[in-house]
């Protein structure tokens, strides 16, 4: 029986979402749920926090994730399974859903969904390239994504590698001007479903650029990338943002566990078919 047990730690020693076998022995480092059992928490400053509607939508959105990962996992780059890839998408959409600033200022919470909603306004009318959540994908990244491009150190500066998004229905050659291929894209970034195509499909560009500079993958590793566009443990280490991000990301890890395992709880209920070590 495989279950997917993720590891926590706010470091950045290379360490991934792995899989463990309910015969696997234990090793030095524990499980978020492992450690929970043993009543220890985790010694984060950052609470998570998932707006109830979010929540909802994460779980109608769970088979969308699991089906993307499916078809952007590159096990032979990312030495992950298919679910553990669905885990870091998971958690990024967790983190995306809400900033540092809110953390710091919990009151502006409620006003978060206003926020996004107005720079996909801006978006659809002046072709802005704002962010748009969920995935906090900006448009010119997402036409990145279409014109399968991974940009990469200099001199190469672009590869391309075979990316698709399913579901898209842009044509990026159809458009009179950036404005409106930008507007375009924001419809699609904006919804749900296609968010999450995207960030899959961006996902395994992070994988591509780890493999282009000869890195081991690791859920930092793609968080970085997805954040800032690194994927270095040298680079990461000189990017406090980068750094803030995996910190922050690590506090969402049960989370994104839960869901991707069908769990309520840390450990899963016997029958399942996972069951927590």
């Amino acid at each position: 029986m495989v279950v997917c047990a993720i590891l926590i730690a706010v470091d950045l020693t290379p360490t991934k979402i792995t899989s463990a076998s309910t015969n696997t022995k234990p090793t030095q480092q524990t499980s978020y749920a492992q450690r929970l059992n043993k009543g220890h928490a985790p010694t984060l400053s950052i609470e998570p926090y998932i707006r109830p509607s979010f929540a909802e939508q994460m779980r109608q959105l769970r088979p969308v994730i699991l089906q993307a990962a499916q078809r952007h996992n590159r096990p032979e780059i990312s030495h992950m399974t298919d679910q553990e890839f669905a885990a870091v998408i998971a958690l990024i959409l967790y983190n995306e859903n809400f900033g540092s600033f809110e953390d710091r200022f919990a009151s502006v919470r409620p006003l978060t969904p206003l926020y996004q909603q107005l720079q996909v306004e801006a978006n659809e009318l002046s072709g802005s390239n704002f962010s748009v959540w969920p995935a906090n994908l900006r448009p010119s990244v997402a036409l990145e994504i279409l014109r399968q491009e991974v940009p990469v150190p200099a001199p190469t500066m672009v590869i391309t590698r075979p990316i698709t998004v399913t579901g898209s229905k842009i044509d990026i050659n159809s458009y009179q001007s950036e404005a409106e291929l930008y507007a375009a894209i924001t419809q699609e970034i904006n919804d749900p479903v296609l968010a999450v195509s995207y960030l899959a499909a961006n996902l395994e560009r992070g994988l591509y650029r780890a493999q282009y500079e000869g890195v081991p993958v690791t859920w930092r590793t793609l968080a970085a990338w997805h954040n800032q566009g690194i994927v270095s443990p040298k680079d990461i280490r000189r990017n406090p943002t980068a750094r803030s991000y995996i910190y922050r990301s690590s506090a969402y890890i049960p989370s994104a566990y839960m869901l991707i395992n069908g769990c309520e709880s840390i450990r899963c209920k016997k029958g399942n078919g996972r069951q927590a070590k």
